[in-house]
């Protein structure tokens, strides 16, 4: 565990006496989550943030703000799974439940053998990247990293999905995500169901202009699948030639 994640822990178990670390992550997380989509103006949102940070005395959510800047130190000197870590090694995950968090360097060799060659792409085509049991990030964070180093910019050209049915973990996911300025939607749903609770994108998305993008890709999809029906309708048109095998005549025979 690096000093980052020593840092973390430690503010996160003293910043409330009434509450235990399992609380206050989560609180953080509610509150950091919704800070990071303010841009989007969602009045719930701002109601959850509102909420939860009436909670806290003013110096206690300063602590809450110093657990941002560790956060943000950490993955501006490295990319990786940050908060993933936290999640493990502040023991906050629901292992009664069969809750275990791939480790980084695992999901990151898992990336370089699952991505192929997003330059085959066509042009002005998205590369798209989903996990449906998302977590905080990790494998879609390892995605990112994957095509930064294969020259892809996944900034602009690449949209990352993600599911999680544990709404801490949909969060961790967003948070991390939108730190990296990755082009990104976050689920909170029950993939086996397709429920959904809420979807948040990140600033990253709307940076890159993936929704006018993927409803022009969709046009383009539509245009292509009625070429294609039409194609076919055309050759189903076209009468059948039947073409009887040639038979050498013999005198006097007319068939």
């Amino acid at each position: 565990m690096n000093q980052y994640a020593n840092d973390f822990i430690k503010i996160l178990e003293h910043i409330k006496p009434s509450k235990s670390p399992y609380e206050i992550f989560n609180d953080w997380l509610v509150m950091t989550a919704a800070a990071l989509y303010s841009w989007k103006q969602d009045a719930s949102v701002e109601e959850e943030y509102k909420e939860i940070s009436e909670q806290y005395e003013k110096e206690e959510i300063e602590k809450h703000g110093r657990l941002l800047e560790i956060t943000v130190n950490a993955l501006e000197e490295k990319e990786q799974d940050f908060l993933g870590e936290i999640f493990t090694e502040a023991n906050l995950t629901n292992t009664s439940g069969g809750q275990f968090f791939t480790p980084y360097h695992v999901s990151l060799m898992m990336a370089k053998m699952i991505i192929g060659e997003p330059h085959k792409l066509p042009i002005g085509r998205i590369c798209r990247i989903n996990d449906p049991t998302c977590g905080a990030g990790g494998m879609l964070i390892a995605g990112a990293m994957v095509l930064k180093e294969r020259e892809f910019d996944f900034q602009k050209d690449a949209l990352f999905v993600g599911q999680d049915i544990d709404a801490r973990c949909a969060r961790m996911a967003y948070i991390q995500l939108s730190l990296l300025g990755v082009p990104a939607v976050i689920h909170h749903m029950n993939t086996l169901t397709m429920q959904e609770y809420w979807h948040r994108e990140t600033i990253g998305y709307y940076m890159a202009g993936m929704e006018d993008r993927l409803k022009t890709e969709a046009l383009l999809d539509y245009m292509d699948d009625c070429i294609r029906t039409k194609k076919l309708s055309e050759e189903e048109k076209k009468p059948t030639e039947i073409n009887l095998p040639r038979k050498e005549l013999l005198q006097g025979e007319l068939f």
